[in-house]
């Protein structure tokens, strides 16, 4: 995430970056044709990019086009957030009307009806709000998804008679959803995981012949370096932070099931470390640094707080060096400006001395004719 980071939002400021882009931007270390051609991709890609932001930032916009854009997300907003809730209400409802017609009737088989009646909502609901996202009038495809983001929704707009456009939202989401249900089932079921990668290739070669078949090219170019960082900020912070933080709480708060499981015994998972320590004690000498480990390690929080330490102070240090290179760049941009004004100073010396010299070689020829004798001239003429 660091990387990408690096790579999206370069340290300092962004001006001349369409110059960079052209004159700096290729690799001469390059020989082979298909490379070639694969660097020249790229980089066309880039000013795509490039000029695509650039044209949406000069772009002017009236005060009527805003209101009614403002207007018509606030709308939309409304709508969404309408849906949402009526199918809660819906479903709270009918769930309280399935319990009093359950405790009439006495029949197990209803008890199916709810879930049914959810399993509806949930395929419906997201196509109604795709629908309505629409009508969504949005200039930047950075813009569309953040909007996606904050409904963990994607937005997918289609032209008559053209392919539809392979939506990188959606899909991005959906992967990363993905992840996060393994990494918050992993504790329940080791063997998610394995499930996971098996899923994953399936998906990427489906979608992959999917989209050379059956997508176009988006219209509008993508900033790809800015929404991989989004993308692996969504899934370090809330995906894995938020999975992370669940499993702590079940392993070191939840009581496990009394039925079955192998920690049923128990009174939360953590007390099974301490189990197999007992019986690591009791087995011999020979593995006797288990339990010190264990004891010196994990349960003493000595040891957490220097591991915090040092991330901290690791932080701390990669935030100094990023100060120091901002530094080090106003320095150089500072060293390059008054070079550029020693240079014009220099150029405008030498005007002047050029000017200078052209007056004395003027004022010298015209001291020269003044001093010979008119006579003289008259004699050269005649001759």
């Amino acid at each position: 995430m660091a990387h990408s980071f690096g790579e999206s939002y370069r340290v300092g400021s962004t001006s001349g970056i369409h110059a960079i882009t052209v004159f700096c931007s290729w690799d001469y270390k390059v020989t082979q044709k298909w490379a070639s051609r694969l660097q020249q991709d790229n980089i066309r890609t880039r000013l795509k990019e490039l000029l695509a932001e650039w044209q949406l930032r000069q772009s002017p916009r009236s005060v009527c086009r805003r209101l009614r854009q403002v207007a018509t997300l606030g709308l939309v907003w409304l709508l969404c957030l309408g849906t949402a809730l009526g199918c809660a209400v819906a479903v709270h409802v009918f769930s309280e009307f399935m319990i009093q017609s359950l405790e009439a009737a006495g029949q197990e088989a209803a008890l199916l009806v709810l879930p049914l009646v959810v399993g509806l909502l949930n395929l419906g609901s997201p196509y109604l709000c795709r629908i309505l996202a629409a009508l969504e009038p949005h200039d930047s495809p950075v813009l569309e998804v953040y909007v996606a983001i904050c409904r963990i929704i994607s937005e997918k707009k289609l032209k008559r008679r053209r392919k539809p456009e392979f939506d990188i939202a959606r899909n991005v989401l959906e992967l990363i959803y993905g992840q996060t249900l393994t990494w918050l089932g992993v504790l329940f079921s080791p063997l998610l995981p394995a499930v996971q990668i098996i899923k994953l290739l399936l998906v990427f070669y489906i979608k992959k012949t999917s989209l050379l078949a059956n997508c176009q090219a988006p219209r509008r170019p993508w900033l790809a370096s800015h929404m991989s960082t989004v993308f692996l900020t969504l899934l370090c912070f809330p995906a894995f932070l938020g999975a992370a933080v669940f499993l702590c709480y079940a392993v070191w708060q939840v009581k496990p099931s009394d039925i079955c499981g192998p920690f049923r015994t128990l009174d939360t998972m953590y007390e099974a470390g301490r189990v197999w320590v007992r019986h690591l004690e009791a087995a011999g000498p020979r593995v006797s640094w288990l339990p010190w480990v264990h004891r010196y390690l994990v349960e003493n929080t000595f040891f957490v707080f220097l591991v915090s330490a040092l991330l901290l102070a690791v932080i701390y240090l990669n935030i100094q060096v990023v100060r120091g290179q901002r530094k080090v760049i106003c320095l150089l941009k500072e060293q390059i400006s008054n070079e550029g004004e020693d240079k014009i100073f220099l150029i405008n010396k030498l005007h002047s001395i050029y000017e200078k010299k052209e007056r004395e070689e003027r004022s010298r020829v015209r001291t020269s004719q003044a001093v010979v004798p008119p006579t003289l001239l008259t004699d050269e003429r005649d001759a």
